[in-house]
């Protein structure tokens, strides 16, 4: 089931609006003990398991101080379909019901959320097969290339959304980061005020995609999304090598 998050904190709206399917998002806890393995053809791929996927999730220590330093596994309200969105061009909907790129064949992904500076922190999964892989960045492109604004009514509120689109590549500090690389960024206002700014940051490697980011107010730095995307991209590297 597709969905997309949104919760509303007194004094100032929070809302994620990244859409993700539904299937293995568990908040963190201890590993599985791994399943017996049974004896299979020699040339015959391994199955890849859920263990190995989220061992390529980010983890609370992973997260720098500079972004906060009291977090805990939280859960997004969860609400159904596209039906809020009252404003913006067809392919922003396209995004938000997860209608596009390409399909993933296995999802992970956790959140983390800091009470005090009133932060949290995404880092998400995706594996793909079939080189479905290879359509997934470049839908996001080409919808956020006429997508640049958009309305939501979470709860009757009514948000603006602003959206910048930068590749790794034109990005400071993140050139060499993954096989390919993009930074979604959402200012989010109501009445014309900034409320709040929401960093996504997407990782390809191999046949899957890392998303690491998370959402500051308006006016927070986002220059510690860099050491927690070059984490993120580091676990999704030792992933693929471990993978093959």
């Amino acid at each position: 089931m597709t969905t997309w998050r949104s919760m509303v904190a007194a004094g100032t709206t929070v809302v994620a609006l990244v859409v993700l399917a539904a299937c293995g998002g568990d908040d963190p806890g201890p590993e599985p003990t791994p399943e017996p393995t049974t004896t299979q053809d020699d040339d015959a791929p391994e199955e890849l398991t859920g263990q190995q996927l989220r061992s390529a999730l980010l983890r609370i220590e992973d997260i720098p101080s500079s972004l906060g330093t009291d977090f805990e596994s939280a859960r997004q309200a969860e609400t159904t379909g596209d039906s809020d969105v009252t404003d913006g061009a067809p392919e922003c909907s396209e995004y938000l019901s997860g209608d596009y790129g390409g399909e993933e064949s296995d999802r992970y992904e956790y959140e983390f959320r800091d009470n005090v500076v009133v932060t949290a922190v995404y880092t998400t999964i995706r594996s793909f097969e079939d080189g479905d892989v290879d359509d997934e960045l470049e839908a996001i492109r080409d919808i956020f290339a006429v997508c640049d604004r958009f309305e939501v009514t979470p709860d009757d509120v009514p948000i603006e959304v602003a959206v910048e689109l930068t590749d790794f590549a034109d990005l400071e500090g993140f050139e060499d980061l993954g096989e390919d690389g993009l930074r979604l960024h959402f200012t989010l206002s109501e009445g014309g005020v900034p409320t709040r700014s929401m960093y996504y940051h997407f990782i390809q490697i191999g046949d899957f995609v890392a998303q690491a980011g998370g959402q500051l107010a308006a006016d927070g730095d986002p220059a510690p999304f860099l050491e927690l995307v070059t984490t993120a991209e580091g676990k999704l590297q030792d992933l693929v090598d471990e993978v093959g």
